[in-house]
């Protein structure tokens, strides 16, 4: 098999875990005080923010409102610093905007938007760090 081997000859992964044992995972809830919701998760070296503002009006053009039911805006990105490449992401990337998309779909279906016509509901995930290791 080419490419980097997972176990060791000892059967243990690289960061000394056995093959079924899970990373350490913490997670806190209410980090931000001026947020409606907000929550940091960690898994191994992954560390991911998420901060949930809204129900609200909708800022900007009020022509966006969804008379039926609130509209989901997710913006999805990743710190400079998260990774060991120091290749600059801006904000519009490939990458950025499928993560974008695939949460904006996620949050639609699990949200309850019938429930808040003519509103927002604006979500920001920032993942602030990441290792190959974590892949």
């Amino acid at each position: 098999m080419a490419g980097m081997e997972l176990l060791s000859d000892q059967g243990y992964r690289v960061d000394g875990r056995k093959p079924t044992e899970l990373r350490k995972i913490q997670a806190r809830m209410g980090v931000f005080a001026q947020a409606d919701g907000s929550a940091y998760i960690e898994q191994g070296n992954t560390k991911a923010l998420a901060v949930v503002y809204g129900p609200h009006e909708i800022r900007g053009a009020r022509s966006k409102a969804l008379h039926d039911k609130a509209m989901v805006n997710c913006q999805y990105s990743m710190a400079t610093f998260s990774t060991g490449e120091r290749k600059r992401r801006p904000h519009g990337d490939r990458k950025s905007t499928e993560m974008t998309l695939h949460l904006k779909q996620t949050f639609e279906a699990a949200i309850l938007t019938q429930l808040y016509p003519r509103s927002q509901i604006d979500i920001y995930v920032q993942v602030l760090g990441v290792s190959n290791s974590d892949l």
